[in-house]
């Protein structure tokens, strides 16, 4: 389970630097990725487990749509405490946390993709495709 996480991981990070490779420049994309990847691995992964602990008696439709809502919110979380705690020189949190409003954005979308790729490879269709690759690996010339 910890190497389908990794996994998720490494590719919720460079599909965020694919999307801002192609909406910034391709430096901006690797610039942001590097700080992405450390913050995906050390506080997504761990997010990522809480929530599967939290819905694991939940099925269906309703896990899905409630591990999504979990992941964003646990994103956004992780930009919204420290802004809460070290930023109130505006007199409102929602001030404040609308001048990181970058930040949050950020968060919100790759903590989507995280959940997204996630949900992608627990599927049946990853599965059938995986089993797919090891029958041609076994295929002799």
């Amino acid at each position: 389970m910890f190497i389908r996480k990794l996994i998720t991981a490494l590719g919720a990070t460079l599909m965020m630097i694919i999307l801002f490779s192609v909406l910034e420049e391709f430096a901006a994309g690797l610039f942001i990725g590097m700080y992405i990847l450390p913050i995906t691995i050390l506080y997504g992964i761990p997010s990522s487990f809480l929530s599967d602990f939290i819905l694991r008696r939940t099925v269906g439709v309703k896990r899905m749509a409630a591990a999504g809502v979990l992941h964003v919110f646990l994103g956004v979380l992780f930009i919204a405490i420290p802004t809460f705690i070290f930023d109130t020189e505006y007199g409102s949190w929602l001030t404040a946390l609308r001048n990181n409003g970058f930040l949050v954005f950020t968060a919100a979308v790759s903590a989507f993709i995280f959940w997204c790729v996630d949900e992608a490879l627990k599927s049946k269709w990853f599965a059938g495709l995986r089993d797919g690759f090891k029958r041609i690996g076994n295929l002799r010339i």
